[in-house]
């Protein structure tokens, strides 16, 4: 009787601790289920402080971190579950979790293997089949967003290759030409004929013309006006002339 009561006595605080690590867990499941999960985090680590080992409440506890979007925290919790998981059926239901947090994460990839692994464990998990299938059709437009971005980017590389290299073409046909230039006939607000002087080095184009031969038009136009000026000026002198004979003649 003595030996019972010796032995009783011994093992009564493994009762204890047994039982107090199970309230604290059915209370943070209480509080988790009543949505107030920092309050069934503080229950869970409290169950862990009787027993470190004790599988349910770490797994409780990473799902209240998972609730309160502390992703990056809660991957690697149920990371380091995995191995301590005993039976398929909880392997499928961490590699699951563990994928939600890395999706949560943006981590599309590496949760797309989490969701494989779910499966292989279990593969008549609909939910995580649907998740895989969620994780692939956004990594894919990821990718495909970042294949046309990278195109737009080529092709912007190229347009400023090809307009530096056209300027850096139009500057040395200018320093070419230096100052020559032409002359291009326009009108006043009279209508009268005059002329404009352009430098080659200042419109391009108009000197590429005149290099090529195209320019020939403006050239007759230019010999054209400058026999009409040349006339208006040999009449202008001309009456200038008689204007001042007739002065000469009236003195």
């Amino acid at each position: 009787m003595k030996n019972t009561l010796y032995i009783f006595i011994l093992l009564l605080p493994f009762f204890t601790s047994a039982q107090n690590k199970k309230t604290h867990l059915r209370d943070g499941n209480n509080l988790y289920e009543d949505s107030l999960f920092n309050d069934a985090e503080m229950k869970y680590r409290k169950s862990l402080e009787k027993d470190q080992d004790y599988f349910t409440a770490s797994y409780n506890l990473a799902d209240a971190i998972y609730k309160q979007e502390r992703f990056e925290e809660s991957s690697s919790l149920f990371d380091g579950l995995i191995d301590n998981a005993k039976t398929k059926d909880e392997k499928a239901k961490l590699y699951h979790n563990l994928g939600n947090s890395l999706f949560k994460q943006q981590k599309l990839k590496e949760s797309i293997q989490s969701y494989k692994n779910a499966l292989k464990n279990n593969p008549k998990d609909e939910e995580t089949r649907h998740n895989l299938a969620l994780a692939q059709k956004m990594l894919q437009q990821e990718e495909n967003q970042q294949e046309e971005q990278e195109k737009k980017d080529e092709e912007n590389k190229e347009e400023q290759e090809e307009n530096k290299e056209e300027e850096n073409k139009e500057e040395q046909e200018a320093n070419r030409f230096g100052n020559d230039y032409i002359f291009s006939d326009t009108h006043d607000e009279n209508g009268k004929i005059k002329f404009k002087k352009e430098h080659l080095h200042k419109n391009f184009k108009r000197k590429r013309r005149y290099e090529q031969g195209r320019c020939r038009e403006n050239v007759r136009s230019f010999a054209t006006t400058r026999e009409r000026i040349t006339r208006k000026d040999a009449k202008e002198k001309s009456q200038r002339e008689k204007s001042k004979s007739v002065k000469r003649l009236v003195n």
